[in-house]
């Protein structure tokens, strides 16, 4: 919601990245416009640099009407339901995967299915610089994904930040192989103010918002500790009796049509 912008310069990277045109159906990007009030759609469906992606159905595009504000642990359970392979990785809009990071995934999975990958949240240094807003990248197996329930959308992740520590947290907690993102190529992210970070949330140009982003930023340990020890003692499964990233949403090929 808000971020074709950083999209404009990540996504075409991030295709040219990943994609081996010897074998193009090992890859999908699924990307949710969570009713972005910008030129997200119009972009996206005529850019030209994406054109052999979307033909090949490498890139798909759907778009979810109605959302007032962005909640983060919704839109990634509603684009990881979207997604069809084997193993889901959520991508935020201003990250770069890097050269060799979806054949990366490959071999891990290939080796340990049941693991969770993501970036060290005890790695001060991945909080600064190139590499502030790397914690959401979060891989694992879209059958482990499910029945950990997806992210929990209840309202204890309302604003910015939490939901991504809290999956890994329960993934380990179910006995999931925890692997660490060491690769600094694979971690690097568009540098941007906190502020644009929680522009469309419910909790946006709050101080206390602020706040909560500057107290988890990895300079400060006590903080993310305490976190971490509240997210040992939280249920292993979200979202129980729930569907999780319930909603309407229409694919980029249904919208043209309808046009």
């Amino acid at each position: 919601m808000g971020r074709a912008h950083h999209l404009k310069e990540t996504l075409p990277k991030n295709l040219r990245d990943s994609v081996d045109w010897s074998r193009p159906n090992d890859v999908e990007f699924v990307v949710l416009d969570y009713s972005s009030p910008d030129d997200l759609a119009e972009w996206i469906t005529t850019d030209e640099r994406l054109k052999p992606y979307r033909d090949a159905g490498i890139l798909k595009f759907a778009r979810c009407e109605g959302q007032t504000y962005f909640r983060h642990s919704h839109a990634k359970n509603m684009a990881h339901s979207l997604a069809s392979g084997d193993v889901v990785c959520n991508v935020d809009a201003d990250n770069f995967v890097g050269f060799g990071f979806a054949q990366y995934l490959r071999a891990v999975f290939g080796r340990r299915p049941n693991s969770v990958v993501a970036s060290n949240r005890l790695d001060y240094r991945l909080n600064a610089g190139v590499h502030k807003g790397c914690m959401g990248r979060i891989a694992l197996s879209k059958e482990n994904f499910i029945m950990l329930g997806g992210y929990d959308e209840s309202d204890r992740f309302r604003g910015w930040s939490g939901e991504d520590s809290d999956l890994v947290i329960r993934a380990v907690r179910k006995f999931l192989r925890p692997v660490m993102l060491r690769d600094r190529r694979f971690l690097r992210v568009l540098q941007h103010s906190d502020l644009e970070r929680i522009k469309h949330t419910d909790y946006a140009d709050t101080e206390d918002e602020l706040a909560k982003i500057e107290s988890l930023d990895g300079s400060n340990m006590r903080p993310i500790l305490r976190y971490v020890v509240d997210r040992a003692v939280a249920p292993r499964v979200a979202n129980r009796g729930r569907p999780i990233g319930a909603g309407s949403v229409a694919w980029y090929s249904d919208l043209r049509r309808s046009a």
